[in-house]
């Protein structure tokens, strides 16, 4: 009898097994079927252009002339790009403009953040009106930025710069090589605060309540509360913070092209600009993919520190 019943559940659990390896092999299509569209997406629109754009900056064509007028000429393109002076300036602005936006910026969202955490009365109202401007496009914003930064001194800041502060030669803003770039941080700042401080506002409401009952019997202040506590807790989502705005700081180009083209001079030209200068002003494709690859070299240089960094840094 023993014998029997083992030969009867074992012949009744293979088709079982069968029906397992079956359901996981429809669920495995399934996951597949609906992989396919992205990956076609990624394939024809991310994956291909970076390989054609890698490609073509070892080569000098002409895209008018067809295929067969494509000539392989090595490092000639990436050799010019270091006697190029728009290049040079590009990249030094590029590097200016990440060095200023991005610790203003990070400090800025963390501080509201925090107040914001606080903030009693209207809290809703405030962090909507704190993440408005990033949700705005880029184009009005962009003209509301000219018109308040109107290098005369009957321009809304100079304006105010002039009759309350004093200020008698008030700065040209846009039109001066001096000041054009600050402009421009001033502007990315204030449009891309918002967006950081939702994320880190998001994390400070998760943390855990006992530990600031603990701070506050102990008798700890608010601002060290804030530098020994809050800051180590939110380490991994300012780490964050700092790669995402580092990779959008060297992908800056629509406010600089709206307002400026890159100029005066070379003030404000960045290698998103360079790069749309030399494909679509100059026709000079494989130019501009030699810089292509030179901004997405840089940026994964800064990607790979800063996750190193994370991985070091201890609170």
């Amino acid at each position: 009898m023993g014998l029997g019943n083992q030969s009867h559940s074992s012949k009744k659990g293979i088709p079982m097994k069968k029906k397992t390896s079956i359901l996981m092999r429809q669920e495995q299509r399934a996951g597949i079927a609906f992989l396919i569209p992205s990956l076609i997406g990624t394939t024809i629109f991310i994956i291909v252009p970076i390989v054609m754009s890698l490609m073509l900056g070892f080569t000098q064509w002409n895209p008018m002339k067809g295929f067969s007028e494509m000539k392989f000429i090595g490092l000639q393109n990436y050799k010019t790009l270091f006697s190029d002076i728009r290049i040079q300036n590009a990249v030094r602005n590029n590097l200016t403009y990440t060095l200023t936006y991005v610790p203003f910026t990070i400090a800025i969202a963390l501080l509201l953040a925090a107040i914001l955490n606080r903030f009693v009365y209207m809290r809703t109202t405030l962090r909507m009106m704190v993440f408005l401007p990033y949700v705005s496009s880029l184009v009005s914003v962009a003209t509301v930025w000219m018109v308040l930064l109107y290098p005369s001194a009957n321009g809304p800041i100079n304006s105010i710069l002039t009759h309350v502060f004093h200020v008698t030669n008030p700065p040209k803003w846009f039109t001066s090589s001096d000041w054009a770039l600050r402009g421009i941080i001033m502007m990315g700042i204030w449009h891309d605060l918002g967006y950081h401080v939702v994320i880190l506002l998001a994390n400070i409401t998760a943390l855990p309540k006992d530990v600031y009952e603990a701070c506050a019997i102990d008798g700890a202040s608010p601002i060290q509360t804030f530098f020994r506590v809050t800051v180590p807790m939110l380490a991994p989502a300012i780490f964050f913070c700092v790669t995402l705005a580092t990779i959008n700081s060297f992908k800056i180009f629509d406010q600089i092209n709206i307002i400026t083209e890159g100029g005066p001079g070379f003030s404000t030209t960045v290698l998103v600009q360079a790069v749309y200068y030399y494909a679509f002003k100059e026709f000079r494709f494989t130019y501009a993919s030699a810089v292509a690859m030179l901004l997405f070299v840089i940026i994964f240089l800064f990607s790979n520190v800063l996750q190193w960094i994370e991985k070091k840094v201890t609170f």
